[in-house]
């Protein structure tokens, strides 16, 4: 399965979103753990009160819009040590 065969989801949580960076190819390896860090410490994470996009509960789950996670990643977060 390519990158382009991936189907993607309306929503992720900090797992599914994890799996899906990895299945895309946005990145080579990451945890549900090492998302919700970046969460937590990163002033551009989209997420959250104050922040462009709300969280949401679904099935006991902390859930995101999918759009705005990729595009965090793809546009916006650079791995610690990596190029500007």
């Amino acid at each position: 399965m390519t990158a382009r065969d991936v189907p993607i989801p309306p929503a992720v949580t900090f797992q599914s979103g994890a799996k899906l960076l990895i299945e895309l190819g946005i990145v080579d390896h990451i945890t549900h753990q090492g998302i919700r860090h970046i969460a937590k410490t990163n002033p551009r994470w989209p997420f959250g009160p104050g922040r462009p996009h709300p969280y949401w509960e679904l099935a006991n789950a902390t859930v995101m819009d999918t759009d705005p996670f990729l595009d965090f990643f793809r546009e916006v977060y650079v791995k610690p040590g990596g190029a500007p």
